[in-house]
């Protein structure tokens, strides 16, 4: 810096500016969850969590921004909080081409079953269970004004090479909780994963007229037909 003249002085600013952000914001879709955010991005539901200063096990909302990290931007973040993996596990290596499906998502034809609604397409359950859910959707849509849908493409019948797909997330902590295969309802064509606690509470209330309820306490999302 330098005086010139009586009291004024001309120097040169610093500007500190810190690193711009690489993440991408992220509106949160029908059906979406946490975890499906994370892994659609090859991230675990961990580094998301973190980067957006929110539970591990927090609920998302419709239309609300979630930030998507990268990759070093997640690992810095873990970082400071004193954890560690980034990037989700591969799925388990498919032995059958009909469980190639399972590791993305799509959805695999389910010969015998009934169907139901979803944003994704037809989805599938036990016929006399498909029936039920149809009728009580249409209640719910009549009564409440909510439409009952499940939450993902694996959210009702699922194959036993989904299962363990479903289940190996769990286990690796990027997933929620779910069954070995050979235990769960999902596999009977008798369960269903809703999207929103909002229509969770729809089922609790018009839910027993038509065989459906919640059946496992600490899961809001999952309800079964006929006593499963």
């Amino acid at each position: 810096m330098r005086r010139v003249g009586a009291g004024v002085f001309f120097g040169t600013a610093l500007l500190v500016t810190s690193p711009a952000s690489a993440a991408v914001p992220h509106v949160v879709q029908p059906g979406e969850t946490l975890w499906s955010i994370a892994a659609a991005n090859n991230l675990t539901t961990r580094t998301v969590a973190a980067y957006n200063g929110i539970a591990e096990d927090a609920q998302v909302a419709l239309g609300e921004t979630i930030d998507v990290p990268t990759v070093d931007e997640g690992a810095a973040t873990l970082a400071t909080a004193g954890t560690e993996t980034t990037t989700a596990p591969a799925a388990p290596a498919a032995d059958t081409t009909t469980a190639a499906a399972p590791a993305s998502g799509e959805i695999v034809p389910a010969p015998g079953m009934g169907h139901i609604s979803s944003p994704w397409g037809e989805l599938h359950l036990d016929p006399a269970a498909a029936e039920s859910w149809s009728r009580m959707a249409a209640a719910a849509r009549e009564q409440f004004g909510v439409e009952l849908y499940p939450g993902g493409t694996m959210s009702a019948y699922r194959t036993a090479e989904q299962q363990q797909v479903l289940y190996d997330q769990y286990l690796a902590g990027i997933g929620a909780p779910a069954n070995p295969p050979g235990s769960s309802t999902h596999e009977l064509g008798v369960a269903v994963d809703v999207a929103t606690p909002e229509m969770r509470s729809v089922i609790d209330q018009i839910g027993a007229a038509y065989g459906w309820s919640g059946t496992i306490p600490s899961e809001w999302w999952h309800v079964s037909w006929g006593g499963y």
